[in-house]
């Protein structure tokens, strides 16, 4: 990534988590209320260049905020030290998920078929996503109106299809989803890659996440581009009912 775009996403992040850009280099654990993430009632680790950033909301303890502090970022970003520290069960910290990031100058293009969805595309966008069920739906933060939208067809139905959601001005969040019968032909690195050139076109950053344990999903980010920049846990801080 070129060090200006860089700077860029360095900036976004540190506008999230409301901190300075030098501190999300710091190799220390932060522990930062809540601020892009206002009315959320959970938590989100955030691990990068050696440091954890913990964004937490205003209802979480000084006293389990100040043992977050003490701990290492290594320490910090474990599971079972979350769910000590939060008296929860591990079941409620989910991840790691693996975030990836690239520019223009990182990009890998793919030829394919693949382009812009428009109106009249959105009756086979509808059954795609009856087809890929409710969850792979959920998971690709993709929605039947939303423009941009990029899609492939195959045998008269759009297959895979793929969209990206612009966060802070700079970054285009990339989801996909392909249908279950049509998976494992590249189908969805076609659409990943067409939705990445046009963000790059809009002057935004790509970004990718994806569960870390999901090999196929991180090895397919790898092949368009994106290099590994972060990693994430997300706790849930509910009480175990007995």
């Amino acid at each position: 990534m070129l060090p200006e775009n860089l700077r860029k996403v360095e900036a976004f992040w540190a506008s999230y988590f409301g901190c300075a850009p030098a501190d999300l280099a710091s190799g220390k654990t932060l522990v930062l209320p809540h601020a892009a993430l206002l009315g959320y009632d959970g938590v989100l680790v955030f691990r990068h260049g050696g440091g954890c950033v913990v964004s937490v909301p205003d209802t979480v303890p000084e006293i389990e905020r100040g043992k977050l502090r003490k701990g290492a970022p290594s320490e910090v970003f474990d599971p079972a030290f979350l769910a000590r520290v939060f008296v929860i069960s591990t079941e409620k910290v989910s991840g790691p998920a693996w975030i990836g990031i690239a520019d223009a100058s990182d990009f890998r293009p793919v030829k394919s078929a693949a382009r812009i969805l428009g109106p009249a595309d959105r009756e086979a966008l509808r059954r795609l996503a009856e087809g890929s069920g409710e969850v792979a739906w959920k998971q690709s933060r993709l929605m039947e109106d939303r423009e941009p939208a990029f899609g492939l067809y195959a045998g008269g139905e759009i297959v895979a299809a793929a969209g990206y959601l612009v966060m802070g001005k700079t970054l285009a969040y990339i989801g996909v989803v392909t249908h279950p019968q049509y998976r494992g032909r590249g189908y969805a690195k076609a659409v990943a890659a067409v939705a990445m050139e046009h963000a790059f076109g809009a002057g935004l950053a790509a970004m990718y996440r994806a569960p870390r344990a999901h090999e196929s999903a991180v090895k397919l980010a790898g092949s368009l581009g994106f290099a590994p920049y972060a990693e994430t846990y997300d706790v849930q801080l509910v009480e175990d009912v007995f």
